[in-house]
Parts: C-alpha cells; sequence; structure tokens
C-alpha cells in the first residue's frame, strides 16, 4: 500500500509502463535485411574472383592430344579448354564429337597453361552435360593440348556468393518478422 507524500499535493506516483519487447530484434532484423541486399549485389562479384582463382590454381596441367585424332573422359562437373601453340591458333581448326556437349570458341588471348616450355592459349571451351568419351580431331596445327578447368571453384563461389546472402537474408526477415510479432503484443 502506498500512502501520498507528507508535504503538499502531488499525485501517487503512476506505475512504470510495461517494457517493449522486440524493438531490437526489429532493428537488427532491418539491419540485416539492408546489409543483405547490398550483399546479393557485391558478393556474387566477390566469389567469381574467389572462384576464378581456385579453379586456375587447382589445376595448371595440360594433357598432350594427339591432333590427327584422339580422345578424353569428360565429366559433367568440368570444363574442359583445347589449346594450342600461339603460332597454331589462326591455323588450327577442330572437330569436337561428344553425345552432348556444348563446344564455343575459347579466348585467343588466355593462356591454359605451357607443355615443354611452349604457352598454349584457348582454342576451343568444351562443356560436357553428362560423363562421356569426347572425341578431338584438329587439322592445321601440329600440337593441342586439353586442359581440365574443374568445377570446384565455380561451386564454393556458388555457395559463397548466392546461398549464403539468400540464407541470411532469410535469418534477417524471420528476425524482423519476430521483433515485430513481439512489439506488437507488448504494446
Amino acid at each position: 500500500m502506498t500512502y501520498p507524500p507528507s508535504f503538499g499535493h502531488v499525485p501517487y506516483a503512476q506505475a512504470p509502463r510495461p517494457r517493449r519487447r522486440g524493438i531490437k530484434r526489429t532493428v537488427f532484423g532491418a539491419l540485416g535485411l539492408l546489409a543483405n541486399a547490398i550483399g546479393l549485389v557485391v558478393m556474387p562479384i566477390i566469389a567469381a574472383m574467389i572462384g576464378a582463382v581456385l579453379t586456375m590454381s587447382s589445376n595448371t596441367a595440360l594433357t598432350p592430344l594427339d591432333p590427327a585424332g584422339d580422345s578424353f573422359q569428360a565429366s559433367s562437373f568440368s570444363l574442359y579448354t583445347i589449346a594450342v601453340p600461339q603460332e597454331d591458333l589462326g591455323t588450327t581448326t577442330c572437330e569436337i564429337d561428344g553425345t552432348d556437349i556444348d563446344v564455343t570458341p575459347g579466348s585467343t588471348e588466355i593462356t591454359s597453361g605451357d607443355v615443354d616450355g611452349v604457352a598454349y592459349y584457348d582454342l576451343y571451351d568444351v562443356q560436357a552435360f553428362g560423363d562421356q568419351e569426347v572425341t578431338v580431331t584438329c587439322e592445321g596445327g601440329e600440337a593441342v593440348a586439353l586442359w581440365d578447368a574443374g568445377m570446384g571453384g565455380v561451386l564454393i563461389s556458388l555457395g559463397i556468393g548466392v546461398a549464403l546472402p539468400v540464407l541470411l537474408g532469410l535469418v534477417a526477415l524471420v528476425m524482423t518478422i519476430w521483433g515485430i510479432i513481439a512489439l506488437v503484443r507488448s504494446a
């Protein structure tokens, strides 16, 4: 029981307001959503650079192929490059056969590596859709090599660049909704 103060007329002290719950969750959730919006733009770029470095550094060995006709076992989780020495870039054409493959001209300014001290440059990029044997027959050049770029770096960059921001965005969204519900209930 409370008694009025003994000096003058002062109203009774009011009970403290109920504590508002959920403010921190709402603020941190909203900040997380804002940071995630930025991260969805920035992270794939950074992750692509990391993936490129991992792919380039993981395998720099070229496998020589017989230009008259050779084959290799392709996996659906790899990207392959058919490369030739720089002096053969303008004269070499290749026929690449496989069950389900995508062949695109490579960037002739990019070196894939070297064989016996000779730099080889990209001529064709080959993507196989399923495990299969791919046959390569080339004309106009004396040396052809195969580079298996692998896909480990690409898969890592997809995980870092896309999946991580989406997962963190979902956590921030749940936190924001949870905070708003707590705010409404405490009012």
